[in-house]
């Protein structure tokens, strides 16, 4: 019966944490899509595990190199010569990396997102209907 009732438990995490990574592909795939009118978005990521937010989309693709992108996704550092707009995942980054237009974040198991007003002019980018909410003056 432990090992019963362990094996649900295990599935229920599994199921979780594969239902948090689904709404992570879909919120940074609409904020991805509400920051660029192209018909074709290139993202570039060196982090592997951010490559699946690409699954399942006709609009965006994963490039293997920044300079090909229209915007970098990373959850570490990306290299000084890129120059390209950056979805960061950590509040602190978003604050600090001045190549940051947006952040999308968990805060008491919510998914938080915010776009900079002033990096979003300096990249020639607007965020357009639903997420105008989400755009900050302050940073």
């Amino acid at each position: 019966m432990k090992t019963f009732t362990l094996f649900l438990l295990m599935l229920l995490v599994v199921d979780v944490s594969a239902s948090d990574s689904h709404w992570e592909a879909l919120i940074i795939k609409k904020m991805l899509e509400g920051m660029s009118t192209k018909s074709e978005i290139r993202v570039y990521s060196h982090d592997t595990h951010l490559e699946h937010i690409a699954a399942d989309s006709e609009k965006i693709f994963v490039v293997k190199n920044c300079e090909k992108a229209d915007f970098v996704l990373s959850d570490k550092g990306i290299q000084k010569s890129c120059k390209k707009p950056i979805i960061v995942f950590s509040y602190e980054k978003y604050l600090k990396d001045p190549k940051a237009v947006g952040v999308f974040f968990w805060q008491k198991g919510r998914p938080t997102i915010r776009f900079s007003s002033k990096r979003l002019q300096q990249f020639g980018l607007q965020v357009k209907g639903e997420l105008l909410k989400f755009v900050s003056t302050r940073n």
